[in-house]
């Protein structure tokens, strides 16, 4: 079993990777981090912010000679429902793009094992083209679905088109009553990471919002360590349920009860 897992960027990813020895290599200038948990290979990829740095990380990935049987998108979604708190694990039934012109559902099998596994299964994420960084844009998306993030739909979307099982599995970071303490979305590099200078120079412009920014990171750092436990068990246990994993279409068929 191949197992292919993305993160957006090194603060979702940091918890995971000190869990155990990670092989580097490059896929062009995209950087893999391989390890073996149970009987799986896993592969990780930072894919960065946003649908474009998704598509195109995942894609260059999903090229290569690997054969994946596998696919998990992971790291960090805003919560657009009270009942959701930091730290709690959530694995989608489906994804859909803020717009709600499709919608790609996860494998039964894999968000059935989530569920197993302690996280709490919820109807969708949607994904957003910009950071949803106010609890009034929160409120607005909220009808639509249970949790924000920005990647699941590329992500998902590229694994489905190659028929690998895929799930998105992330933990909520951020309430879905809070506001982002800087705006983030200012401060993302063109690949899609966060340029510290640019966080620091709206601190320094607002010292008003040190103490939420240092809540924020604190509870970041924990809600990181929780996935990753999390994704660390979860993997395990999927790499010995079978010595072979059935095409996305016979495990679903199969698997049809464990999500209901």
């Amino acid at each position: 079993m191949r197992i292919l897992l993305t993160f957006a960027v090194e603060p979702e990813f940091a918890a995971f990777r000190k869990l155990r020895e990670f092989e580097t290599s490059h896929i062009g200038e995209q950087m893999l981090y391989s390890a073996q948990i149970g009987r799986a290979a896993v592969d990780v990829i930072l894919t960065g912010m946003g649908p474009a740095n998704a598509t195109r990380a995942v894609n260059a990935a999903l090229a290569t000679s690997a054969r994946y049987t596998i696919c998990v998108c992971s790291g960090f979604c805003g919560s657009l429902k009270p009942d959701y708190s930091v730290g709690d694990i959530l694995a989608a039934r489906a994804v859909s793009p803020v717009s709600g012109k499709k919608t790609i559902e996860c494998s039964l099998e894999l968000v059935g094992q989530a569920r197993t596994d302690g996280a709490k299964v919820v109807k969708k994420f949607v994904s957003s083209d910009e950071v949803v960084a106010s609890a009034e844009e929160k409120a607005r998306l909220a009808p639509f679905a249970d949790a924000v993030d920005m990647e699941s739909v590329s992500i998902l979307e590229a694994a489905s088109a190659r028929k690998l099982s895929s799930v998105a599995i992330r933990v909520v970071s951020d309430r879905f009553d809070q506001d982002m303490p800087v705006d983030f979305s200012t401060t993302v590099d063109d690949k899609g990471k966060v340029r510290i200078g640019g966080v620091l120079k709206q601190v320094a412009y607002h010292p008003i919002q040190i103490p939420k920014l240092i809540r924020l990171g604190r509870e970041s750092k924990t809600a990181a360590q929780g996935l990753a436990n999390f994704l660390e068990a979860y993997i395990k246990k999927l790499s010995f349920l079978t010595h072979g994993w059935m095409a996305k279409e016979e495990l679903d068929v199969a698997a049809g009860w464990s999500a209901k």
